[in-house]
């Protein structure tokens, strides 16, 4: 387990999933050393949330902020990994609220050499908005919930059975391979990070920045595992943006690329400037 650990929540807009997220870190079984919301140009409401929390929970709460130039998650993202003390760095997307030992999932098996990947309970449209703060705050996920195996049931909630937390020897058994990386949920060692030099910020098409930088940490020579039925997330359902053809053929690319940094990535900008 690292000294400490730092939570990074991207978000833009979504202040009601992001108040989710924030109430879920509230109640960890392990607090982690800071949270970081990476935001990529939300309005005032946003702020309003942060700022309601900052005396709610047992850890930091900074707040990094860019101007609404489009999708720029890679370019806030590595700010928040500039701005963070942990050793370790646990990323969450401001759609998704944690399981009460989300934090320790990731924790405890720490590597240095070790990337870890989970993967979400997709909450169905008809589920989602019926979902308040204080199911949140009580807990009312963090084990089986009725309601949520009543809309998988139905077909509306989706991978409901990831939302299950089984013994680490079973989930090995379950899941020896791991899946692809996605933003909403996985850890890496904050020296990986760098070494890679982040995200690569000329990647401005939705969805497609967590590939690159996956394809980038295989070649440094990183383990992946999967904490799958561990370090579970919630993700709210909203409707998904498209992801574009130029993101496509980029994808297409990557899979084919050498390099192991990005030439845009974290260490790219001597000062951040939020209004640009």
């Amino acid at each position: 387990m690292p000294m400490n650990a730092s939570v990074i929540i991207c978000t833009y807009n979504a202040p009601r999933e992001l108040e989710f997220g924030l109430a879920g870190l509230a109640r960890q079984s392990v607090t982690p050393l800071e949270i970081i919301i990476a935001d990529d140009g939300s309005t005032d409401e946003t702020k309003a949330v942060i700022n309601r929390w900052r005396e709610r929970l047992n850890c930091s709460l900074i707040h990094v902020w860019q101007s609404d130039k489009g999708y720029r998650k890679a370019r806030i993202v590595n700010e928040a990994v500039r701005t963070s003390s942990g050793e370790q760095i646990l990323f969450l997307d401001g759609d998704s609220f944690p399981h009460r030992r989300w934090v320790e999932d990731h924790t405890v098996t720490y590597g240095a050499n070790l990337i870890q990947i989970g993967r979400r309970v997709k909450l169905g449209p008809k589920l989602s908005p019926t979902i308040t703060l204080e199911d949140v705050k009580a807990g009312r996920f963090s084990g089986l919930n009725l309601m949520a195996l009543g809309s998988a049931l139905r077909k509306d909630t989706l991978y409901f059975g990831l939302g299950i937390r089984l013994p680490r020897p079973l989930t090995k058994l379950l899941h020896p391979q791991p899946r692809r990386l996605m933003g909403v949920n996985y850890s890496m060692p904050r020296e990986a990070f760098v070494a890679v030099n982040g995200y690569d910020e000329a990647w401005t098409f939705y969805g497609h920045e967590d590939f690159d930088i996956e394809q980038r940490l295989k070649r440094a020579g990183y383990t992946f595992q999967s904490i799958l039925n561990r370090g579970i997330v919630y993700h709210v359902h909203h409707p998904e943006r498209s992801q574009s053809e130029e993101g496509s053929r980029l994808v297409a690319k990557a899979v084919n690329g050498t390099h192991i940094r990005c030439k845009q990535g974290i260490e790219g900008e001597a000062a951040f400037d939020p209004a640009h």
